[in-house]
């Protein structure tokens, strides 16, 4: 287990995970205009007069101006998750409405980084996460270059397919609430998170049920019975998953999709209302 001295935060190195990361989904499931890019310079939307208002700091600043997001499309119709129940924060989005409503930084703040912790998240910790309540919230430390899953499952924080860094912020915190507002996160190195979400999808923890949406082994929460997971991990093993060079991504949503519909038509529904 490597201890938080040893790690170190590197804005390249996130910024290289997350679209490795994205790159991963967009081979898997997600459309690759999902995913994009942001110019030279970085997000022009991203500004320090409206990040500063979030009280962030300028390292964080520097980091979402150069990080890839996945966008929110412009007919709201859905929004990709990059996580079962999960959609990854566009700070580039959210810094536009923060631009026409400044009084909306303290809202933002509280939905990205959790309602029960977010006044006690330091400025240098940004969240990856734009969710609602009781769905999965990814913070990124600049400052130990560490990612904390709060309140990670336990499946996955007793089990985890890379190795979890030794985080006991009562070791290194002055402040108590400081060292308080992590509870019983889950913490790895950058890398190793998005490793370990990788392992997740390929193990088929994570399950992939349209080209916008994903289901999890772990609640149930979204699946109609049992007999689903079964169902879906199979097509997706038939369909060649994990092997990157043998998955065939458009055969595997199709026959996802065609499954559904005959076996769970209201399911169906539901997830393709009139985007069929």
């Amino acid at each position: 287990m490597p201890q938080l001295s040893e790690i170190t935060y590197s804005r390249e190195e996130c910024i290289s995970a997350i679209r490795g990361y994205y790159d991963f989904l967009t081979k898997l499931y997600l459309n690759e205009s999902d995913v994009i890019e942001p110019p030279a310079e970085g997000w022009p939307e991203i500004t320090t007069s409206i990040m500063q208002l979030l009280g962030k700091t300028d390292e964080v600043i520097s980091l979402l101006r150069h990080l890839p997001y996945i966008q929110k499309p412009s007919n709201d119709m859905y929004w990709a998750q990059g996580t079962p129940h999960c959609t990854f924060a566009d700070w580039r989005n959210i810094c536009h409405h923060i631009s026409q409503d400044p009084s909306r930084g303290e809202d933002y703040k509280l939905v990205t980084e959790s309602v029960s912790i977010y006044e006690n998240v330091p400025p240098h910790v940004i969240s990856l996460t734009n969710s609602g309540r009781d769905e999965p919230v990814y913070l990124l430390d600049t400052k130990l270059g560490i990612v904390l899953w709060f309140e990670c499952p336990g499946e996955i924080k007793y089990n985890p397919s890379r190795e979890l860094v030794h985080d006991d912020p009562y070791t290194y915190e002055e402040d108590m609430a400081q060292a308080e507002w992590r509870g019983d996160s889950a913490a790895w190195t950058v890398p190793d998170f998005f490793e370990t979400l990788k392992d997740q999808w390929r193990e088929l923890n994570f399950i992939p049920i349209s080209p916008w949406s994903a289901v999890e082994i772990y609640t149930g929460y979204g699946l109609e019975t049992e007999g689903m997971i079964k169902m879906l991990q199979g097509i997706y093993r038939e369909q060649g998953w994990p092997d990157m060079d043998k998955y065939r991504k458009v055969e595997c949503l199709k026959a996802v999709h065609k499954a559904l519909k005959e076996r769970y038509p209201g399911r169906a529904d539901y997830i393709y209302g009139d985007k069929e």
